[in-house]
């Protein structure tokens, strides 16, 4: 199979100044104009590409959507200098990961939203200290940082961009990640116009990219699919097949890349769309139900039999355990109204436990 840019006459079309072609974006365009709320929208990441489609059609665009238009244009504009600071402090190699990278591939980067710079660094806690030392200060608690991919992000005072150091990229727990040594090596010239800020090669940029949002939650967001069909422009698709097979995530990628396809080159519904990312062709949040049937199903699109039945195990013991120290009263509760109001959105159920435990 060549690429599948060149194979579908849907990916061709004119396109924005460093933009993916007009066709992808013309169906990004027809999924905005199915959604009904701009919750949904935001929770999709789509917002900031809803309000551009709002105003070519004419329609209003709310006061919350036009401050977050301005301030994704402000996160545009100092996103280099951010970096800029980031990188006189440290003098290591440092790659830029999603984000900005990302957000310069559409047809105007302030159409794509972010709040963080991700930067892999040869030591996360050696390159932290040399920016707090630079005048850079911690964000946030330390508690939720312990043990993951990055340590505690930081930010230059009165700066809206968190910077994240990463010792490694987010990856899908069983699945050994690339090493560090061999991803920063990998390296390539950077487009933010900083000298000296990377970027990982354009293939394994785009498994990276499908694995850090498979890690955190399957097939859930239309935005992490926008990403991965811009980035993915251009790129030979059994060159990217056979590597992400070989880096060990190749049925991830292949669920993720078929959504893409399905989604916005008219390719035929893929079994995920079909039973629990419905939500992405409706446009809207996933429900209670859409969110405990993807974590049960959807291991077994990532990990070999073995590994998915132990995921299994482990979302039985979640599911059935209580969160903490919670009371088996509060637990049984939480249960109840879970199978009381299946449909609901996630967020809707869960602000709904919140407003009952105040």
């Amino acid at each position: 199979m060549a690429s599948w840019v060149h194979d579908r006459e849907t990916w061709s079309g004119a396109s924005g100044a460093e933009g993916a072609p007009g066709e992808l974006w013309a169906a990004v365009d027809a999924l905005i104009d199915r959604a009904t709320r701009l919750p949904d929208l935001q929770f999709h990441r789509l917002h900031l590409l809803a309000g551009r489609r709002w105003r070519e059609t004419g329609r209003l665009v709310p006061r919350n959507l036009r401050d977050a238009e301005r301030n994704a244009a402000i996160a545009t504009l100092v996103a280099p200098l951010v970096l800029q600071q980031a990188r006189d402090a440290y003098d290591r190699t440092m790659v830029l990961m999603k984000g900005l990278e990302i957000a310069r591939l559409y047809p105007d980067p302030a159409l794509r939203p972010f709040g963080d710079l991700d930067l892999l660094v040869p030591d996360a806690a050696e390159a932290q200290r040399a920016l707090l030392a630079a005048g850079f200060e911690l964000a946030g608690t330390p508690e939720p940082y312990r043990d993951i991919h990055h340590v505690q992000p930081v930010r230059w005072p009165g700066n809206p961009l968190n910077v994240e150091l990463h010792d490694r990229p987010k990856w899908i727990a069983g699945v050994p990640a690339p090493g560090r040594a061999e991803l920063l090596a990998s390296a390539v010239g950077g487009t933010t116009g900083v000298a000296g800020v990377l970027t990982l090669p354009p293939e394994l940029h785009a498994i990276s990219i499908a694995v850090h949002a498979w890690a955190h939650a399957p097939l859930a967001r239309l935005g992490h699919l926008v990403d991965l069909a811009v980035v993915t422009q251009g790129l030979d698709r059994e060159e990217l097949d056979a590597r992400a097979q070989g880096i060990g995530v190749g049925r991830v990628w292949r669920a993720s890349i078929g959504a893409a396809e399905s989604l916005f080159a008219g390719e035929p519904r893929t079994a995920p769309l079909r039973l629990w990312a419905r939500n992405l062709t409706a446009v809207r949040e996933q429900t209670v139900l859409e969110a405990h049937v993807g974590r049960w199903l959807s291991p077994w699109w990532a990990l070999p039999r073995r590994k998915a039945l132990r995921a299994n195990s482990f979302t039985l013991s979640r599911e059935l355990g209580r969160m903490g120290d919670e009371p088996w009263r509060d637990k049984l509760h939480r249960t109840l109204r879970a199978l009381r109001n299946p449909m609901h959105r996630l967020s809707d159920h869960r602000r709904g436990l919140r407003e009952e435990a105040q």
